[in-house]
């Protein structure tokens, strides 16, 4: 689309044309987030229960596996995307004719029914399903929205159109490319969609004369981690191979980023709005704590520390040897009572170790010793923060439904006046929660993201050397919102 005005559609010429918005919700969910795929995972655990456990041919291979998006509950980003307003056909909301439609976009690394991409998309947020080709599919998404325009509402014509923009993990990079792409106006990729023939336009829309508007970006949590050529696969830099995050002053009506609190993992850095937004409010909770995809319970098992070895002779006590001596010197330096609720059976927090003896190690073996944290956790914070975001989108004007409380969105009682403070604080209306409050939220909600299990093989093995969620030697790193060579500032 030019900035000169396009050329009048037919409809654009009638005398009695209606002038109408078009407001669209965009919603980006996180990496290894796909509503779809959560469904499907939902529908086979519980025919596994029905069929008491046998197994079910259709739900066998990637929708049986715990780590892939199939297991995943429902995000925040997912949950805000059935709630927004979405309604085809023009009304009167008050301050003139609208259409809303909601958008959603799975994660990064996943498709709908398909295998995930664990290496390029999950890995590297790169491929067929990374940050930049989620982008591309939304503008397609966009294109299929306004060609039902003229349909649905004959004799209207389009006199402004309006993005909100929801994103997750790298879902919000792919909010905040998407933004950049609007600002680029006729150089972006949405001018190709909006320079078609057959939407009706009122004459003059145009770039310049600002019909189109993003009015609030909401995010959760925002880490791009891109890894690309240029940087060697490094996902830990701020380099991130063709993504643009930055958000200008003044590109949006708001911008709201709700921050984990509690993330500490190496490759998860945050980018964050700062300096130029200033509602990024940061939370109690890790990285899905925050936008979601826990399932409401679960056994956690994570090691604490990184998995310590000692080759010795194979009649040596392993609590003798030094990996089990110095797991245990981190053991007593850790809090236990942080982390371990006393109404838990389940839950440990001990020294584990697993000895190996192989074929050319005659008479030696190897001993691996980690300190291991074993509870039961809740996936109910995230329910808070799903409110919390809500509450500041609907007071910018953003046309969501009202939350209505059901088992997937409830509250157990414990947290309902926790929500309340959480809510509060994030409205910039209360101080941050006080230590009786963290303790209930560290002990039985907030997920340990950041650990040393081996990433393959068993879940749980204490053998390898590929930690990817392995915490960051000074905590978690930050960017801040700075522009790029050849995007708009």
């Amino acid at each position: 689309m030019k900035t000169t005005p396009l050329k009048p559609h037919a409809d654009a010429t009638l005398l009695n044309a209606l002038e109408v918005t078009v407001r669209i919700g965009l919603f980006f969910d996180g990496t290894g987030n796909n509503r779809v795929n959560s469904q499907i995972g939902a529908d086979c655990q519980a025919m596994s229960e029905v069929y008491a456990n046998a197994h079910i041919k259709e739900c066998g291979g990637r929708h049986s596996d715990p780590d892939s998006s199939y297991a995943n509950d429902l995000t925040n980003i997912a949950r805000l995307a059935a709630l927004y307003r979405d309604q085809p056909r023009a009304h009167n909301a008050g301050d003139g004719l609208k259409v809303y439609r909601s958008i959603y976009i799975s994660g990064v690394g996943t498709t709908s029914g398909g295998r995930d991409s664990r290496l390029s998309g999950q890995g590297f947020g790169r491929g067929t399903t990374g940050v930049v080709a989620k982008v591309s599919r939304s503008i397609k998404k966009i294109a299929d929205v306004l060609a039902t325009f003229r349909g649905d509402n004959p004799g209207c014509v389009i006199a402004a159109l309006e993005f909100d923009v929801f994103g997750f993990s790298r879902g919000a990079a792919s909010a905040r490319h998407f933004a950049n792409e609007v600002l680029k106006q006729a150089k972006g990729a949405l001018d190709g969609v909006l320079d078609a023939r057959n939407l009706p336009f009122v004459p003059d829309f145009s770039w310049s004369g600002g019909h189109v508007r993003l009015n609030v970006i909401g995010l959760f949590d925002t880490v791009a981690a891109v890894g690309g050529l240029s940087d060697l696969g490094n996902v830990r830099d701020s380099v991130n191979n063709r993504v643009n995050l930055f958000l200008p002053p003044g590109c949006a009506q708001q911008v709201l980023h709700l921050v984990a609190g509690d993330e500490h993992r190496r490759n998860f850095a945050l980018n964050s709005v700062r300096p130029h937004w200033e509602k990024e409010i940061v939370l109690p909770g890790s990285h899905s704590d925050v936008g979601g995809g826990y399932q409401p319970q679960a056994l956690e098992r994570v090691a604490l520390s990184r998995p310590l070895r000692s080759l010795v002779s194979a009649d040596t006590p392993f609590d003798s040897t030094e990996a089990w001596l110095q797991a245990h010197a981190q053991l007593s330096g850790l809090n236990a009572q942080r982390w371990l609720d006393p109404d838990d059976d389940s839950a440990r927090l001990g020294v584990e170790c697993i000895e190996r003896v192989g074929p050319r190690m005659r008479g030696m073996k190897t001993v691996v010793a980690t300190v291991m944290l074993e509870r039961r956790v809740f996936g109910h914070l995230s329910r808070i923060y799903l409110r919390l975001m809500h509450a500041l989108a609907c007071a910018q004007g953003v046309p969501f439904e009202a939350i209505v409380d059901s088992p997937a969105t409830s509250l157990p009682p414990e947290l309902r006046g926790i929500a309340d403070r959480l809510i509060a604080f994030g409205q910039g209306e209360a101080p941050p929660l006080d230590e009786e409050d963290m303790t209930i939220l560290y002990r039985r909600y907030i997920h340990c993201s950041a650990h040393w299990n081996n990433s393959f093989g068993s879940r749980d093995s204490l053998v390898g050397n590929l930690f990817v969620h392995a915490p960051g030697d000074n905590g978690r790193q930050a960017f801040m919102n700075v522009g790029q060579p050849g995007y708009p500032h």
